[in-house]
Order: C-alpha cells, then sequence, then structure tokens
C-alpha cells in the first residue's frame, strides 16, 4: 500500500531510441516534437546544427516525437551513453524525466548535457530565441 507522502511517477512504455536515427558518431542525442503543421521543421533544425559544425545524420541520433507520445528520454542516457541531449519543444516530463532545465540554458543532469529550446515552428521566426539558442550552441560545440 502507498502512503500520501510516497513520490510516485509514471514509467513510459516505450523508449525514445525506438524511433532514432542517426550516426550519433558525436554522441548527441537530438529530440524534437512533430509539428505536422511546420513541415519545414526538419531543415531548420539540420541548418542549425551545421552552423554549429554538427551534421543531424552523422553526429546526432534524433528522433520525432508525437505530441501525445511519453516516451522514455533515460535509454539515451544510460544505453546509449550520450554525451549531450537536445529537447526542442516537448517538457522533459513527457521523456520521462524529473528536472527543470531553463531554456536555451544548458545544464548537467544525470552526468549528461541538457539544452531544452522551443518548438521549432515557435523558434525559426524569433531573432531572440534565436539568438539565446546560438550562443547555447556555440558555448557547447565551438569553445
Amino acid at each position: 500500500m502507498y502512503s500520501v507522502s510516497d513520490l510516485l511517477f509514471r514509467i513510459p512504455d516505450k523508449s525514445v531510441l525506438e524511433n532514432a536515427n542517426g550516426g550519433f558518431a558525436r554522441r548527441i542525442f537530438v529530440v524534437a516534437l512533430q509539428e505536422p503543421d511546420y513541415p519545414g521543421g526538419i531543415d531548420f533544425l539540420s541548418k542549425i546544427l551545421t552552423a554549429a559544425r554538427l551534421n543531424l545524420e552523422k553526429d546526432t541520433l534524433f528522433a520525432v516525437i508525437q505530441p501525445t507520445e511519453t516516451p522514455a528520454l533515460l535509454p539515451a542516457i544510460t544505453q546509449k551513453q550520450a554525451q549531450t541531449i537536445l529537447v526542442f519543444g516537448l517538457p522533459l516530463s513527457q521523456l520521462g524525466i524529473q528536472a527543470e532545465i531553463p531554456l536555451y540554458q544548458p545544464q548537467i543532469f544525470y552526468g549528461t548535457t541538457f539544452l531544452c529550446a522551443d518548438k521549432l515552428s515557435v523558434l525559426e521566426p524569433d531573432k531572440n530565441r534565436k539568438g539565446k539558442l546560438w550562443q547555447a550552441l556555440q558555448h557547447l560545440f565551438l569553445s
């Protein structure tokens, strides 16, 4: 029996790795929200990463997550040993991670550097948000 003070967390049924693709050469895991009304999102993301000298297909393991999915992100850390995880448009709680990480501020959690950002459709037209993302990416990959 559980008491009122017990903390219970939902364990996602599936791993985020099930839908992931890419070479993972730089041990970077990228997770982005699927946005059916924004078909150019992946191209935009690829351009962002190219500016940071990263190739989406070769350097990362990349997964697109449906808005209603709740896959576990933890296997990207424990099984794949990702050094960096970039999250676009998804709350970490939807991915089974209970941590508050401010947007555009790299934080180390569970031995992995996390960088969270807005969804790509919000990010692309906003110069201020793009600037914050660019500064974070420079710090992580170009310094």
